[in-house]
């Protein structure tokens, strides 16, 4: 029995939060349909109540208060063609179609001239994973089925130092939980997998705080200078349940044999680690009409180098696994035309995979991506209405040869987001 391989594929449900962060994964970077139409290039545009989000700094350029409602809706294919010596050549499996709907809520305030406050409410880290036919799925000691939950607030506070600089700083609050499910196998004296015991990790919310700050200044005419730090988080998680429930072969001598290996239910503790992150982005605006941005995200994935995973009434089962994820950065561009009381946006961004092939796994096959946005917007006296669609192109990657358990094979992965908020000022 493969007692093993279960703690392994338990341990990376824990993974999920990090990898799933704002710039690998399936990361939810959609905040704001204004922002996304253009890429999410928006650290020195930031026009509405997502500057929270972008960059808080900007709050002090936005009149009155702003409150911007929106969400996402997510879709997601991914499938994975294996190749020999394991799963083998010919083997394709297929995750089912997933739609994640991650609401936004923005709020702003200008108190006086140079100062101005701003609180959000969103769930940025919400995605998961499920295979099809988890029975016979070969993957299946590794997962079966995932999900990830949280939900942020933070606030913030911008002064205007001059009228040309602007700074911002405040706090985030991340409650987050975690489920995995994973069926542990036998192989047989052939070869052969035989399903044994289900097994469950499962978490309640848990918080986690971090800070950031921000600043924008306006260097030359028609340019704006924007930065954003987010501090890492971590999420202590010290009551997690890992559950086994035995499924029975049909022979009774082995079912015996089975039963006196499977570890009885318990807790399970592990933390996890939101890395920090870095934003800066420089904007022009040739003329009333036209706005152009480009921005990079660093984020410092090196921060996951290993994985440790305690079982406190079974020490023997604790593990520590190594996951040597790299610093990467992602490149947005994006442009606005404002034509009265209408605006168009078009919007491009890549973002380079933070996991190496060895730590590819069919919890998450983490890939490089390159991301088309368009955007539109109108305009209804003190209400903006925005939508942008988003086509996500995600890189092959292959495991062959690499992967740490010997689970070979290519993954391809297809995103489209569709999006829509409401702006209201007064």
């Amino acid at each position: 029995m493969n007692i093993s391989r279960v703690v392994r594929a338990l341990a990376f449900a824990t993974m999920l939060a990090p990898t799933v962060a704002s710039a690998a994964g399936y990361g939810i970077y959609e905040q704001g349909a204004a922002a996304l139409g253009m890429g999410g290039a928006y650290v020195a545009s930031a026009k509405d109540a997502t500057a929270q989000f972008y960059n808080p700094a900007a709050m002090t350029d936005l009149k009155g208060k702003q409150l911007s409602l929106g969400g996402t809706w997510l879709s997601t294919y991914t499938s994975f063609a294996g190749v020999a010596p394991y799963p083998g050549n010919g083997v394709t499996e297929k995750m089912k179609s997933g739609s994640f709907f991650p609401p936004t809520f923005y709020w702003t305030n200008r108190l006086s001239r140079r100062l101005a406050y701003g609180v959000g409410v969103n769930a940025p880290f919400g995605l998961g994973v499920e295979w099809e036919n988890p029975a016979t799925f070969t993957g299946r000691d590794r997962v079966t089925k995932a999900k990830l939950q949280s939900i942020d607030g933070s606030f913030s506070l911008a002064y205007a130092l001059s009228p040309n600089v602007s700074v911002a700083g405040g706090l985030n609050a991340r409650y987050a939980k975690v489920e995995l499910n994973n069926i542990g196998t036998f192989i047989t004296a052939g070869g052969a997998p035989v399903n044994i015991f289900n097994a469950q990790l499962s978490s309640s919310y848990k918080p986690g705080y971090g800070m950031h700050v921000a600043m924008l200044a306006h260097p030359a005419k028609n340019f704006r200078l924007g930065l954003n730090y987010r501090s890492r988080i971590k999420v202590k998680i010290d009551d997690g349940k890992a559950a086994f429930t035995q499924i029975l072969t049909g022979v009774p001598a082995l079912d015996t044999t089975i039963a006196k290996g499977i570890p009885a239910n318990q807790k399970v503790q592990t933390e996890l680690v939101f890395p920090a992150s870095v934003a800066i982005g420089l904007a022009w605006d040739p003329s009333p009409d036209w706005t152009y941005e480009v921005d990079g995200v660093f984020t410092q994935w090196s921060a996951f180098q290993n994985l440790a995973l305690a079982f406190p009434s079974t020490p023997t089962l604790n593990k520590t696994i190594e996951e040597n994820y790299r610093n990467q950065a992602a490149v947005r561009v994006g442009v606005e035309h404002r034509l009265a009381d209408y605006s168009y946006r078009f919007g491009y961004y890549f973002d380079a995979a933070a996991a190496p092939p060895q730590s590819l796994t069919p919890l998450l096959p983490d890939a490089s991506r390159h991301g088309v946005t368009l955007g539109y917007s109108r305009r209804f006296g003190s209400v903006t209405f925005d939508a942008y669609n988003l086509f996500l192109f995600v890189e092959k990657r292959s495991t062959e040869g690499v992967e740490r358990d010997g689970y070979n094979g290519v993954y391809k992965s297809y995103v489209n987001a569709l999006g829509a908020s409401l702006a209201f000022h007064w």
